[in-house]
């Protein structure tokens, strides 16, 4: 939840925007070059396509609405994906609305409603993980969409000898264990994508008071997870466990997501108890999130920040700001 405002010291007024601002054509044209890069440039597209959603926002910043940069170009990647014929084009579409589009438009929701930070990136993450596992089940129907994604990655990386050498580390992997790490990647796809567009909001959050928004701008260790977030734990757990079929790979990858929400929150917990002199170092902030994400360790985290959502754990020390929990 945000914090109130601390007697005698008034609301921040918004920052100025910076730098040069594209109009909407121009936005929507950037936007797309830069989402581009996921498919054209090898591993390091994965974080460049995550600056996707920046030209939008300059945008957005004016004033204008964001579909006026991004509706063209879903209108025409849409055209050219019926006239192709192609799932591949139409994949590259959801992506781009996913990553580009959707972490702009939420911005704009989020400037109207002032929602707590920890509710819009809720929103943010679930409404990603819906689209795609509705996607999935569309495209794989009647099959279990798991299984058909499955199959089409393992004949995409058998169809490459290059692609497999490099999965298998030159001969180091075996193959049956290669195959299993494909079943648990196609089985927890919906989660990753929600994961994916989850780091891109948490990219956007930091820069949104620099663009002129005034949203954004609670200190990252203050920010906690949604309220009502432990229903769609319960819901995710409870279906995982009792559920067959689609409806438990639903079950489990909702839980695994909200899983992803409250790593969020643990880390701001962490990152509360590190004070303002190590917290604020972007270094600091970088080892601890390597060290977290260690899977024994990346549980412990994702707990405690379910557990401050019911007991409070940041209190009585860490940053002048958040000594009031």
């Amino acid at each position: 939840m945000s914090q109130p405002v601390p007697p005698g010291r008034s609301e921040p007024s918004p920052l100025p925007r910076v730098g040069w601002v594209p109009g909407p054509f121009l936005a929507g044209a950037l936007s797309l070059l830069v989402f581009g890069s996921l498919l054209a440039v090898p591993f390091l597209g994965v974080f460049t396509a995550m600056l996707a959603s920046l030209p939008l926002l300059h945008s957005a910043a004016t004033g204008r609405p964001s579909i006026l940069a991004w509706g063209w170009v879903a209108v025409m990647l849409a055209g050219v994906a019926l006239l192709a014929d192609s799932l591949w084009l139409v994949a590259f579409l959801e992506g781009f609305l996913l990553v580009a589009a959707w972490p702009a438009v939420s911005v704009e929701l989020w400037s109207r409603s002032r929602w707590p930070d920890g509710r819009w990136l809720t929103v943010v993450v679930l409404v990603a993980w819906a689209v795609a596992a509705a996607s999935l089940m569309a495209v794989a129907a009647p099959a279990h969409p798991a299984e058909r994604l499955a199959r089409a990655m393992s004949a995409a990386a058998s169809g490459s000898e290059a692609v497999m050498r490099q999965l298998l580390w030159g001969g180091r992997t075996s193959p049956e264990v290669m195959a299993a790490a494909l079943e648990g990647a196609a089985y927890l796809a919906p989660s990753a994508v929600a994961f994916y567009v989850a780091a891109v909001a948490l990219w956007v959050r930091s820069r949104l008071p620099a663009l002129g928004f005034a949203v954004g701008r609670e200190p990252f260790h203050l920010v906690r997870a949604e309220e009502w977030l432990p229903v769609a734990f319960a819901v995710g757990g409870l279906g995982w466990v009792f559920a067959a079929g689609v409806a438990k790979w639903l079950a489990a990858n909702l839980l695994v997501t909200v899983g992803g929400l409250y790593f969020v929150a643990g880390l701001a917990i962490i990152h509360f108890y590190l004070g303002r002199r190590w917290g604020s170092n972007r270094w600091v902030r970088l080892a601890v999130l390597l060290f977290a994400v260690q899977v024994p360790v990346a549980v412990a985290v994702a707990v405690a920040g379910l557990v401050d959502g019911f007991f409070p754990l940041r209190r009585g020390a860490g940053w002048d700001e958040g000594s009031q929990a």
